[in-house]
């Protein structure tokens, strides 16, 4: 198995067009990747305050919904799979609700039940052989919305035994919308949060009074151009870069929750909306669904819009991503 690398669907700040007054910016390791925030305040010492505040509240859901810590409410409520319902607190409540109704939404394809998948193909990858289709159906058993019930006002419970959720494909554009939360309330006008190069948001204006200019790096390691973004997020979800091999053959970290397969295909989903939470989530579910029955989806999002880069450098997009997201090609694409 390859080892895990950064997310290569990646977005960066233009250098060419880095603001001309100096940011205050913190650079941390959190939720296994690292969350780069600019802020530009005045006042320095309240400004390193907001950060610090930010990085705190980043910790505090990693606390929340880490897989990798055995004592996170996440991982407590994963080891009571298949014995009732477990009280998991207001907060993880609240972005399991949001989890179910994103599933909902993208008719599954977005699904935060998949864990058990994800270690069934990673053990396929260091065993070195594909899994059986009898075993491949015993774990499509353990995975779906149906196998997550939430019980009011705080409780949530895994009906299936070996169950295991996991909010890789959520939890940092949750994360994302409660700092922009934090930074509009403590009256911060202008910021750019950048967490792991796949989870971005850009607060007001750069400091220039335009809007940011975010350069995309596309999958043969060129970058495949460049959009605005103003009070909006943005995610990127790529089906490489992770990957498991398997007789010689790649096998992408995207798995289908509905079929319990990777996916094969190469290509790159970026969503920008108003909420990096549903960004996020709908990036995973248009690399999954493809290119025309994924865009079509989108449409049920109206403050979300979509674009998906392909190897044969061809990309699509939903009509309204470039009213929201005016994106230039960088020559030779098309």
């Amino acid at each position: 198995m390859r080892l895990p690398s950064p997310l290569l669907a990646i977005t960066r700040l233009s250098n060419a067009l880095r603001p001309l007054c100096r940011p205050l910016r913190e650079v941390h390791y959190v939720m296994g990747t690292l969350l780069d925030i600019a802020v530009f305040e005045e006042d320095r010492e309240r400004g390193k305050r907001i950060l610090r505040r930010c990085f705190q509240e980043a910790r505090r859901l990693e606390e929340l919904f880490s897989v990798h810590d055995e004592e996170s409410t996440l991982s407590q409520l994963n080891r009571r799979a298949g014995l009732g319902s477990v009280e998991v607190g207001e907060e993880l409540f609240a972005i399991l609700q949001a989890a179910m109704r994103l599933s909902q939404g993208t008719l599954g394809a977005f699904d935060v039940t998949t864990g058990p998948l994800i270690e069934f193909w990673k053990k396929a990858g260091e065993e070195g052989r594909l899994p059986d289709e009898l075993s491949l159906k015993e774990m499509l058993g353990r995975v779906g919305s149906f196998t997550l019930r939430l019980h009011f006002p705080g409780a949530a419970e895994l009906t299936q035994p070996g169950m295991r959720l996991d909010l890789g494909g959520i939890g940092k554009g949750y994360a994302v919308d409660r700092m922009v939360q934090l930074l509009k309330g403590s009256g911060i006008k202008t910021a750019f949060i950048n967490f792991g190069e796949s989870s971005l948001y850009a607060l007001g204006a750069s400091p220039q009074g335009e809007a940011w200019r975010v350069l995309v790096k596309g999958m043969e390691d060129e970058w495949a151009g460049v959009l605005d973004l103003k009070d909006q997020a943005l995610s990127a979800s790529g089906t490489y870069g992770q990957y498991v091999e398997i007789q010689g053959r790649r096998y992408s970290h995207v798995i289908d929750p509905r079929s319990g397969l990777p996916c094969e295909s190469p290509a790159m989903a970026i969503v920008v909306g108003s909420k990096a939470t549903e960004a996020e989530a709908l990036s995973t579910a248009l690399l999954i669904l493809g290119s025309d029955p994924g865009l079509r989806l989108l449409q049920r999002f109206p403050s979300m819009d979509g674009m998906i880069l392909m190897t044969s450098r061809r990309m699509l997009m939903t009509s309204g991503f470039n009213r929201k997201a005016p994106f230039e090609a960088f020559k030779g694409r098309s």
